[in-house]
């Protein structure tokens, strides 16, 4: 009998691990993107597009996402009438933790998290170039689960920042989103 405790205890442990038991989710978010520090000189209010793959790691609250994006301002500094619909870009491609908070009944599941990547760059202005830069985006925000459903609604908010290394200016954004997660 001491011998079989081990076994089991390993095996019930073994299990645990196993991935049949992990969570995979595929989250599709939309949301305005609020210009900050020496940005908000530069564009005005814009949208932004987030869609993240997660995975939950087992027996631990957290989920290592993949997040890909789209965000864009109206160009405030216009240099001519002709130019009147600039538009100033980000593509950012990041990867990083969740931490979730499980409130056990409610289907309600706070977090916090941060991401970092890549972000490409661009403007419609002619002969601007585009740039690939670090970002780091931290984030806060919760999951509603829906009752006997596969879909959580998610609403979040972040602060995105990079530096563009074509012009040294540090491109910083606020943003507060909405969307809905499917837990595949």
């Amino acid at each position: 009998m001491k011998k079989i405790f081990p076994v089991i205890l390993v095996a019930f442990v073994l299990a645990n691990f196993s991935t049949s038991y992990s969570q995979v989710s595929l989250t599709l978010n939309a949301g305005v993107e609020i210009p900050i520090r020496n940005f908000s000189n530069t564009v005005s209010n814009g949208y932004g597009l987030s869609a993240s793959a997660g995975y939950s790691i087992p027996l631990i609250p957290v989920e290592i996402a993949l997040s890909a994006g789209y965000d864009n301002w109206p160009y405030k500094l216009h240099p001519g009438p002709s130019n009147s619909n600039i538009i100033i870009y980000s593509i950012p491609v990041t990867l990083g933790p969740k931490l979730f908070i499980n409130i056990p009944g409610l289907g309600f599941e706070p977090y916090i998290g941060i991401e970092a990547g890549v972000v490409y760059s661009n403007s419609t202005l002619p002969n601007s170039s585009s740039t690939s830069d670090f970002i780091y985006t931290p984030a806060i925000g919760f999951r509603y689960n829906l009752p006997l459903s596969i879909i959580a609604i998610d609403i979040n908010v972040k602060d995105s920042n990079y530096k563009n290394t074509s012009n040294n200016q540090t491109i910083s954004w606020f943003s507060i989103n909405g969307g809905i997660t499917l837990s595949l």
